[in-house]
């Protein structure tokens, strides 16, 4: 009797996740909350799993994005409407990012090597939902399409490391990841005590710096 071969399956069987500590998964989200108090995204709260599991008890949740939305219900003029929503995805993306960025700077390792999962995957159909929201609407054919561009991830990444690596902030995200490892939990007013005295970014100061660049060609 001829014995059954099995096949090598193993490469085709999901990882498993390495598992990290309650004190990595604090700083980790927050990362989220640093970067969305940042950018004047308001944090409606942070939870952390007493247990120091990885799972839906670590979340961060906070104000979404009203101008993608007044884009997709088409309240107004597409062309007027567009800049503002395309700035604020590229927020949200940042918000994103800023866990994983806190993750790797708390753990010493390059940003790379850190397990991202949901949170690479929502930025990625973040920029996708406002692709395919663009699409629908034909007076949107010329407009700026950055959210398009090869880089346009590493580049909102990037931004999010920035913040978190800049020494003036480093307490901020200590004091964030401490409190979520003592109560478990943050709701708005809390986070704006927390986070007064932060400085956060100006409007102005970021829309001078995006007039500077150049614009990229609408391929």
């Amino acid at each position: 009797m001829s014995k059954i071969r099995i096949p090598d399956i193993e490469h085709l069987l999901p990882r498993p996740t390495p598992r990290v500590s309650r004190e990595t998964i604090a700083y980790h989200e927050a990362g989220h909350v640093l970067v969305s108090h940042y950018y004047r995204r308001e944090v409606l709260f942070a939870t952390l799993d007493e247990r120091g599991g990885q799972g839906p008890e670590n979340h961060v949740q906070f104000q979404p994005n009203r101008a993608l939305e007044g884009l997709l219900r088409r309240s107004g003029d597409p062309r007027q409407l567009w800049p503002e929503a395309l700035h604020q995805t590229q927020i949200t993306v940042r918000i994103l990012f800023g866990g994983p960025a806190a993750q790797a700077l708390h753990q010493r390792i390059p940003f790379e090597q850190v397990d991202g999962g949901s949170d690479y995957q929502m930025a990625m159909r973040s920029l996708l939902a406002l692709e395919t929201l663009r699409m629908r609407h034909r007076e949107l054919a010329g407009v700026d399409l950055r959210h398009r561009q090869p880089a346009a991830l590493d580049d909102l990444a990037g931004d999010a490391r920035r913040i978190l690596e800049r020494a003036e902030n480093r307490p901020y995200l200590t004091r964030i990841a401490n409190r979520l490892m003592q109560g478990g939990a943050i709701e708005r007013e809390e986070v704006h005590d927390l986070l007064a005295d932060m400085p956060v970014a100006d409007p102005l100061r970021d829309i001078r710096r995006q007039l500077a660049r150049p614009r990229p060609r609408n391929d």
